[in-house]
């Protein structure tokens, strides 16, 4: 059974995630899927260490969904499909609650990443997943990539919480101009937990969940994880969904509209890029 979300909570989770780049749905994911998820996960890990090369992650597998996987693609350790991954994606209270706020043209990559903690695992830095910097969609006011993610467990900053830069999807701070792109070589290599990469800051907030709870966030929100500093492995599931089809705003949207992004031409391709272009201000 769906239950239906309140609409006043669902106008205030939208709107938090247009302000602040991030909402949380309480008790999103149903306890029997929790309960396989665990038990999958688990066994994944025991099965294949975190490399060290993932330590600030924790891990990074990508798991697809049967449907999308090529019947000539060889699997390897690290990517890989299982047929779980549907019923992540394809959960009918987590469709309901996006459909609820206004997530409208919702469309899954049908892949999964796994991102587990191990025991006393280090924190992860400070980093923004966009890449799509170069293109005006990085100007609009309202998210075009979201991840939508749970954990397995209960978290809190003792075993790695995530943390948050509220608004820094849309505003730029000193961070933007001085971080190493995300999850490359030279990020991956610092072991100097001074680096600005590592510090807590006044803007920054922690983000304790219960397991299940449904975390959407825009994927230009700069992010990190406090350090693991329990006995137990703290696991994340992630995936990444586009949203709405640039340049048009949804159907929702009352506000202004840059104008990069009212003069866009949606036929044009641009180059990825991690680093942040000038349509952050």
């Amino acid at each position: 059974m769906i239950d239906p979300l309140p609409k006043t909570d669902a106008l205030r989770c939208r709107q938090q995630l247009v302000d602040d780049g991030y909402t949380i749905l309480p008790g999103i994911m149903p306890d029997d899927l929790l309960n396989d998820l665990r038990t999958w996960s688990d066994e994944v890990f025991d099965r294949l260490p975190v490399d060290p090369k993932f330590r600030y992650q924790g891990s990074d597998m990508h798991v697809a969904t049967e449907r999308s996987w090529p019947a000539d693609r060889v699997p390897d350790e690290r990517r890989f499909a299982d047929p779980i991954v549907e019923r992540i994606i394809d959960q009918p209270q987590q469709l309901a609650v996006c459909a609820a706020i206004g997530m409208e043209d919702l469309r899954a990559h049908d892949v999964v990443i796994l991102l587990s903690k191990p025991a006393f695992g280090p924190p992860l830095y400070w980093h923004q997943d966009y890449i799509n910097w170069n293109s005006p969609a990085a100007a609009t006011p309202w998210p075009t990539k979201i991840f939508l993610s749970y954990y397995m467990t209960d978290t809190n900053r003792d075993n790695g919480c995530l943390r948050v830069i509220p608004g820094t999807h849309r505003h730029r701070i000193d961070l933007h101009d001085i971080l190493p792109n995300a999850h490359e070589a030279e990020i991956q290599a610092l072991e100097d937990y001074g680096h600005p990469a590592f510090l807590d800051r006044d803007d920054a907030i922690d983000v304790p969940l219960r397991a299940g709870d449904l975390v959407i966030g825009d994927a230009r929100l700069m992010h990190g994880a406090w350090p693991n500093g329990t006995d137990q492995r703290r696991t994340l599931i992630l995936a990444w969904h586009d949203v709405f089809q640039f340049p048009q705003p949804p159907s929702w949207w009352t506000g202004e509209i840059p104008e990069a992004v009212r003069t866009a031409d949606p036929g044009i391709s641009y180059e990825s890029t991690r680093t942040p272009s000038q349509f952050i201000v």
